[in-house]
């Protein structure tokens, strides 16, 4: 079961990693070429989704707030089959990708373009 409003890895144990190899945006914040780390607040009608410049970080008990460099608010969309395992899946869309992240009766969907 989520805890909804508290910062959460997502990943077990070592804080997830994206890496884009060349710039771009996510929400309104463009964000150059490199490897990030994914946070996230789940609430129950949206997750703010948090891109951080710390790398190589175990969970989010060292999380530092002056890194996050992008955060987006997503709207939470019920799902017709439970996801018993939190799962992300990368999606192509017209404009780059779609990263969806689902789990129990819940997905979000992260627009990334490039």
């Amino acid at each position: 079961m989520l805890e909804y409003g508290k910062l959460w890895r997502l990943g077990a144990n070592e804080a997830t990693e994206i890496e884009f190899f060349k710039p771009v945006r996510i929400g309104g914040t463009k964000i150059k070429k490199g490897r990030y780390t994914l946070y996230c607040i789940p609430n129950a009608d949206t997750w703010t989704i948090l891109v951080n410049k710390d790398t190589d970080i175990w969970g989010s008990f060292k999380y530092d707030e002056s890194k996050t460099i992008a955060t987006v608010n997503l709207p939470v969309h019920k799902q017709n089959e439970m996801q018993e395992h939190f799962v992300m899946a990368f999606e192509k869309s017209p404009n780059g990708a779609i990263l969806t992240m689902a789990w129990e009766d819940i997905s979000v969907n992260l627009p990334i373009s490039f």
